[in-house]
């Protein structure tokens, strides 16, 4: 019976960090990179399919934004992993599904997006045929742009549970729990703009 092949997009501005890693993983024959891409820009042109992971340095997104918090990762269902160079900050982190230290050896980091894509694999998947209302694309781009419940529910006049209930349902629909990935899907999906940022 043939191997699953999980599709990997790396994000990472480093040549040299990228063809380390890519050549780490493909040690795997579970997992293929198709593409090595160095931001964000590159990936919203991207059109090679869907990806199963989506690995990518986190400062990627740190020059994109000036909200810290609004870390990023992408496509449909995949899983956001980021790459770590030396000790993290553990509140940038927990928007991503897994993460990867570049002294970690190729079975340590297989082992990881093995186990990050087990931790996923129960959440309720992408369902196209619950499209976002006008409501919540609005608040889908106001989270994206990295501003708090408080915030928003200021700007739109609502109250902030009602702003809680929003993002529950645009998480359920979407299939996406990590803001970074909601911040993906709005750029993908051209809700915003990488230049918004």
């Amino acid at each position: 019976m043939p191997v699953k092949k999980y599709k990997i997009v790396l994000i990472e501005p480093s040549q040299m960090v990228a063809i380390g890693l890519k050549s780490m993983i493909e040690t795997n024959p579970q997992f293929l990179v198709i593409a090595s891409l160095t931001d964000l820009a590159k990936y919203n042109e991207f059109q090679h399919g869907t990806a199963d992971i989506i690995i990518l340095n986190p400062m990627v997104v740190k020059n994109t934004t000036s909200n810290l918090q609004s870390v990023v990762p992408v496509r449909g269902n995949a899983v956001y992993i980021a790459i770590t160079y030396g000790p993290y900050n553990e509140s940038e982190l927990h928007q991503y599904d897994g993460f990867i230290g570049i002294y970690n050896s190729a079975a340590q980091i297989c082992k990881r997006l093995q186990a990050a894509l087990d931790s996923v694999s129960d959440k309720p998947k992408q369902d196209n045929g619950n499209e976002l209302s006008v409501r919540e694309q609005e608040i889908l781009t106001a989270v994206a742009k990295g501003k708090s419940n408080k915030e928003i529910a200021d700007e739109f006049n609502l109250s902030i549970h009602t702003v809680i209930t929003h993002r529950k349902n645009i998480s359920h629909k979407l299939g996406i729990n990590s803001i970074s990935g909601l911040t993906i899907y709005a750029i993908i999906n051209k809700l915003i703009d990488v230049t918004d940022f």
